[in-house]
This record gives C-alpha cells, structure tokens and sequence, in this order.
C-alpha cells in the first residue's frame, strides 16, 4: 500500500523569505495522517462516530532542507509505536523534485473517550486495532 501523501505548497504557506514557515509543517502532518487512516480504511470520522478520539500528545521535528512556493513534497507516514492506548507515527518530507530530505517528524497520540479518558482500541474497535498492528 502506498502511504505516501503529496503536497504542493501553497504561496500563503510560505515566509517573508520565501521558504515554508516552520509552523506549516505541524498541520502537513496532520493532512498525511488523515490521508494514512483513510488509505487504511478507517478515516478520523469513523473513530469519532465510534466515539473515539486520538489526541496529539506531543510532536517532534528536525529541520534539513527549506521548500519554497510550488514546490512538491512526498510525506512517508509509518507506525513506530503501537501498544493499543498509545501510537507514535513517524513522519519523512522529501522535495519531489529534488529528493533533498525536508524534514523528519514524529507525533505522540493516545486513543480516548470522548471525555478524554485513555481507552484500549483493541477493546473499543478490535477491526482498526488489528489494522495497527499491521501497519508495524
């Protein structure tokens, strides 16, 4: 299965200099884990009409290379961790064009209720838990 997310940026996306702003990057990333859960079958809606949630616990970036307007970035999305309460995706932005690597990421969640209490997915939705698994 192809879980890579392409991207061209957008001119409102970038700085006074000319390159994405840093902050941009924290919602590519969330635009390729939508696009990730979609691919595998199970889009954010069908959590939430489950009545799960999955919070964002913590992000982590490393800054390579800049991409300016019009570029195309390629953004590999892959499990690290999965133990079922929590998730760790990582993350590589590659310039398409140039294959220069942009950016490594990784973002921390945890599946919840829709009080925000931690839930085991195994138990709530054994069909996506087992997705999971297969992602490692």
């Amino acid at each position: 299965m192809d879980l890579i997310f392409e991207r061209k940026v957008n001119y409102y996306e970038t700085d006074r200099m000319g390159i994405v702003h840093h902050s941009n990057y924290i919602r590519f990333l969330e635009e390729a884990r939508c696009d990730l859960l979609s691919k595998l079958g199970m889009p954010y809606s069908s959590f939430e009409e489950k009545k799960v949630m999955i919070p964002v616990l913590g992000v982590n970036c490393s800054f390579k290379h800049h991409v300016t307007f019009g570029d195309t970035i390629l953004i590999k999305t892959f499990a690290k961790e999965f133990n079922g309460v929590r998730l760790t995706l990582g993350y590589t932005i590659t310039n398409k064009k140039t294959g220069d690597l942009v950016l490594t990421a990784e973002t921390k969640h945890c599946f919840t209720d829709t009080n925000l209490r931690p839930i085991r997915l195994q138990k709530q939705i054994p069909e996506f838990y087992e997705k999971f698994l297969n992602l490692q």
